[in-house]
């Protein structure tokens, strides 16, 4: 049950973050924050946890990523200063940070899974949107961004379909929840088709 407090805190920092990312061109947008956010609350509904806590770490959890923060320390004081701006309890924002900065650090291994249901429902959203029709539209938009090719003949140079292939496709397996495996499935069948028939049309297949 979010408060009316609660709930006055967590459309704050959707504007917030709204605001902070309305120019990010990589995919991870305002609008990835919103369907990460709709993905975590339905989620939330079927698996349970605190829907406040698993609501703003959903919201807030792009803020400080490596990707698009070259002063990481720096902009996570700057966020942990927002949410005490905000109000929110100081227990409720050690959670909040603990839960993203366990989802933004680019060296934790794959199988890390979260010790807490708040953070595993998190980070399924997350993953959720990285397949799928999302997934597919954000893998380009952030290769466009970043000059990456779509295809290459060197194994060594990164490529959108090198990130398909190597991470995207294995993420089904890697939900942490119930309710976080059903949705992958169909996310994950559509982008393994979209990867077949899009290597037909490329010529990149042996039939």
């Amino acid at each position: 049950m979010v408060t009316v407090m609660q709930r006055k805190q967590l459309e704050a920092a959707a504007s917030f973050v709204s605001d902070r990312l309305k120019n990010e061109p990589t995919g991870h947008d305002a609008a990835h924050v919103a369907r990460v956010r709709q993905l975590a609350v339905r989620i939330a509904n079927q698996e349970g946890g605190s829907l406040f806590i698993i609501e703003m770490a959903a919201i807030v959890h792009d803020v400080i990523d490596e990707k698009l923060s070259s002063e990481w320390k720096v902009t996570k004081e700057q966020l942990e200063n927002q949410l005490l701006l905000w109000e929110l309890d100081t227990r409720d924002i050690r959670y909040i940070m603990d839960i993203i900065t366990t989802m933004s650090f680019r060296h934790r291994h794959k199988q890390f899974r979260p010790m807490t249901l708040e953070g595993a429902i998190v980070q399924d959203a997350d993953r959720l949107d990285a397949i799928g029709a999302s997934g597919i539209a954000r893998v380009f938009t952030y290769a466009g961004a970043t000059g990456e090719p779509h295809y290459t003949e060197d194994t060594q140079q990164g490529s959108v379909l090198k990130h398909m292939e190597e991470k995207l496709l294995k993420l089904k397996d890697l939900m942490n929840t119930h309710a976080g495996k059903q949705l992958a499935d169909e996310r994950h069948e559509l982008m393994s088709l979209f990867i077949k028939k899009w290597k037909e049309e490329c010529g990149l297949t042996d039939e």
